[in-house]
């Protein structure tokens, strides 16, 4: 006999030996009540989870606009870097839908600016490249600067590496 011919009739009698443990394993399985045989019929479009977050997507503009009177002047931002200006308050809006972000957004502003905070930071996440570089990444700032708290800024800018880099924004509010 030649040894291929060996090796194949090996597998095959594996194969059927594994069989037959499997049967024997699974012998003693009793269905649970309420259960029906079958695979469960899944529903093709999850209404929860990532396949509902891709669904609520909105088409987004680029990250933070180069618009120079929107931007933090150099002078705050080394003063920032250096730890001369506290960040005051910050939100985390990982794991948020545009939509919940869209409110915290907006609560958090509202309440920095009433609380008279200068500087405040929103951790937006970097995003992933399967969502072109993170959804919120692009849209807080564009929220920011086009909302109503438009009129409360000074600047807004990507943050410095120790607080979350290209992940989160600085928002300088005006005093009142």
């Amino acid at each position: 006999m030649s040894s291929d011919r060996r090796k194949n009739e090996a597998s095959d009698s594996k194969g059927v030996d594994e069989d037959a443990d499997w049967l024997n394993a699974i012998s003693d399985v009793e269905q649970m009540d309420g259960e029906t045989s079958g695979p469960d019929i899944v529903d093709s479009e999850p209404t929860t989870g990532l396949a509902e977050r891709f669904r609520q997507r909105q088409p987004v503009e680029p990250t933070l606009t180069e618009d120079p009177g929107l931007s933090i002047d150099g002078h705050s931002m080394e003063r920032i870097r250096r730890g001369k200006m506290p960040i005051e308050a910050q939100v985390d809006l990982h794991g948020c839908t545009q939509e919940e972000a869209l409110l915290a957004v907006n609560e958090f502003l509202e309440e920095s600016w009433n609380g008279r905070r200068r500087l405040v930071l929103l951790i937006t996440g970097k995003g992933t490249a399967r969502d072109g570089g993170g959804v919120l990444r692009s849209a807080v700032p564009r929220w920011i600067t086009e909302g109503r708290f438009r009129s409360c800024l000074v600047g807004i800018s990507a943050a410095d590496r120790r607080h979350g880099g290209d992940g989160a924004v600085y928002v300088m509010l005006r005093k009142q």
